[in-house]
């Protein structure tokens, strides 16, 4: 049994140590889940390519952004040609994801931007099922009310 435990040791170890060296998060993936648009802009500005740059469940720093209760951060990537339609691992869009979290302002921006309302995951979750499956209901509301009105992508609505 004691030998057995450094080799315990180190396979946890090694675990670990895997599991940081796999992660595709990088910097910009932070600072849109978490930061704001001037953070998300000075990364951009180094280097643009970032806007659409991956994580391992194949979310895009907009996907993040559009979780993130400051609206900066997203606007920021929209304003760098970030696609609103882009699809993960999963077949979310951003817009998914901000109905999911219940930001109904994230919602409306992406709408504008001309994120697609009907757009459907893998398992046929439109973003306003989304929104109503947390009872996000003023998030569901403005997916419903855009659609109802049949407003257009790149205007207010």
């Amino acid at each position: 049994m004691k030998r057995l435990i450094p080799f315990l040791f180190l396979a946890c170890l090694a675990a670990s140590s895997f599991a940081e060296n796999t992660s595709h998060d990088q910097p910009i993936h932070d600072a849109a889940r978490e930061g704001s648009g001037d953070d998300v802009r000075r990364l951009l500005k180094a280097d643009p390519k970032q806007r659409d740059v991956r994580t391992a469940l194949g979310s895009t720093p907009l996907h993040l952004a559009a979780t993130n209760p400051d609206t900066s951060a997203m606007q920021a990537l929209i304003a760098a040609g970030a696609d609103v339609n882009a699809r993960d691992n999963d077949g979310a869009t951003p817009l998914h994801m901000a109905a999911y979290s219940s930001r109904p302002k994230n919602t409306q921006l992406m709408l504008e931007a001309g994120a697609d309302p009907q757009a459907k995951t893998d398992n046929g979750r439109d973003p306003g099922s989304m929104a109503r499956k947390v009872k996000a209901d003023e998030t569901a509301g403005v997916i419903s009310l855009w659609v109802l009105k049949g407003c257009k992508a790149g205007k207010p609505c």
